[in-house]
């Protein structure tokens, strides 16, 4: 009789979620309509709550750095020269190419020194991501 009372004494429903999986914290994060619905398409196709994905995809995801200063640099500089370049051609195509000559053969020069420095940095990079994988 008394496994029979104590049956009767248990609480029913569903068990309390731990400790862990209990979600206590909240973020407010802001979207444009554009986005939001950009969102909630990716969830549904996903089969998935819309808080869910944005979880999924905020815990799992893989965050893209920005570049670095010397990659910005390399950047401002090549821009600089952008111009430089079309403004060369406008001139040239005004008076002739023997008068812009020197001008553009120095651009090109500098311009493959750039290319050169931003090939030896990504290859730089590229062996340091190599090493900390190696030792983790």
């Amino acid at each position: 009789m008394t496994n029979i009372q104590e049956q009767d004494k248990r609480k029913g429903g569903r068990p309390p979620t731990g400790r862990v999986r209990k979600l206590s914290k909240s973020v407010t994060v802001k979207f444009s309509k554009p986005s939001y619905e950009a969102l909630r398409l990716r969830a549904r196709k996903a089969n998935r709550k819309l808080a869910e994905y944005i979880r999924e995809s905020a815990l799992n995801g893989a965050v893209v750095s920005g570049h670095n200063t010397e990659t910005i640099a390399i950047a401002k500089n090549l821009i600089g020269m952008a111009n430089n370049l079309n403004q060369l051609t406008k001139l040239s195509h005004q008076r002739g190419f023997h008068e812009t000559h020197v001008y553009v053969v120095d651009l090109l020069r500098r311009l493959k020194a750039i290319l050169c420095e931003h090939r030896q940095a990504s290859q730089t990079l590229k062996s340091n991501i190599g090493r900390k994988e190696a030792t983790i």
